[in-house]
């Protein structure tokens, strides 16, 4: 008889699940580590205003809190890589926002579970199993074409 192997919600695998887990348990350590500061909570660059190349506003507060800076990191290692990133930050920082940019499906998913949201919630899976499939959930790597961080 074959031997089916399990699948757990969204489609991850065992592997992928046990990668979660150890993501998540890498993300709340690092965080005991460091003290709280305020954080935007999702510092992406649909939420920046520019004026050249200059930073001329932040919108979208709905996700300030307290918590470790490099949070706001993470989702400029996604547009940008984490090389780059290191240029406008200490490596120890962007090694906690890779951390967090590896935890960003995962809390997606978690997310829209509370709210009933099942698709999202599948997707948001599924996203988190790609990039855990293609080796880029701490970092994709250089991006061709992003602009500068």
């Amino acid at each position: 008889m074959a031997r089916r192997r399990r699948r757990d919600h969204g489609g991850t695998g065992a592997r992928e699940t046990r990668a979660a887990i150890r993501v998540v348990a890498a993300v709340l350590a690092a965080e005991e580590l460091v003290p709280p500061a305020v954080v935007h909570g999702d510092f992406g660059l649909h939420n920046v205003f520019w004026a050249g190349p200059q930073i001329s506003g932040l919108l979208d507060f709905d996700n300030a809190c307290l918590g470790d800076p490099a949070m706001d990191l993470a989702p400029l290692v996604g547009a940008f890589g984490a090389a780059a990133v290191t240029d406008i930050a200490g490596a120890e920082v962007v090694a906690r926002a890779q951390l967090h940019r590896a935890s960003l499906s995962l809390q997606v998913a978690a997310a829209a579970h509370l709210a009933g949201d099942h698709g999202l919630r599948e997707f948001a899976l599924g996203n988190f199993s790609d990039r855990f499939r293609r080796g880029t959930l701490y970092d994709p790597g250089p991006r061709p074409g992003a602009p500068e961080p």
